[in-house]
């Protein structure tokens, strides 16, 4: 079983890694989201002007950097977690009940993908549109959403490799 070690290693790396580059890109983000808010605060209260399209911007913004943030935030170990056990077991118990648990992640977002996906697929079709003044395009933000659920669910799969590794052979990946 040892065989296949370098190939999960190398899965689990470039997860990781994709993850990691792709939150470096994605923080940046949150400049735009300040900038938005500023430029709208400014013009509200400096020149009696406010925008049209500063909220709906800045909350599509917000919502796509929140969930592209969610792979690097489990790569990073930083989801919300219950450790009044867990951080009392030794590290193969801990990695043994992270490894049983996977089982309602994969669970919980193989149909969270499902239905976002179908979602994403038809706002496309009926290139669904806002109904702000704006009347922005939705179709590409749900689409985003797909993708950004899928790359946490990518990285959900790279953790339980590890951590079902560790629990078997009490050695990390």
């Amino acid at each position: 079983m040892h065989a296949i070690r370098p190939i999960l290693k190398t899965f689990v790396d470039l997860i990781s890694v994709a993850n990691r580059y792709i939150a470096y890109a994605v923080a940046l983000l949150a400049l735009v989201f300040g900038g938005i808010m500023l430029w709208e605060a400014v013009s509200r209260h400096f020149f009696d002007n406010p925008t049209t399209w500063a909220f709906e911007i800045s909350k599509m913004t917000f919502g796509f950097y929140m969930i592209w943030a969610g792979a690097y935030t489990m790569l990073a170990g930083e989801h919300v977690s219950m450790d009044l056990f867990y951080d009392k077991w030794p590290p193969r118990t801990q990695a043994i009940m992270d490894s049983l648990t996977f089982v309602f992640f994969l669970i919980l977002f193989l149909t969270f993908l499902r239905l976002i996906g179908l979602d994403a697929l038809a706002s496309l079709a009926s290139g669904e549109q806002s109904n702000s003044t704006l009347s922005q395009p939705l179709y590409q933000w749900r689409t985003s959403l797909v993708a950004g659920v899928f790359l946490l669910f990518l990285q959900g799969t790279a953790t339980f490799i590890k951590n079902l590794w560790f629990a078997v052979y009490e050695e990390a990946l």
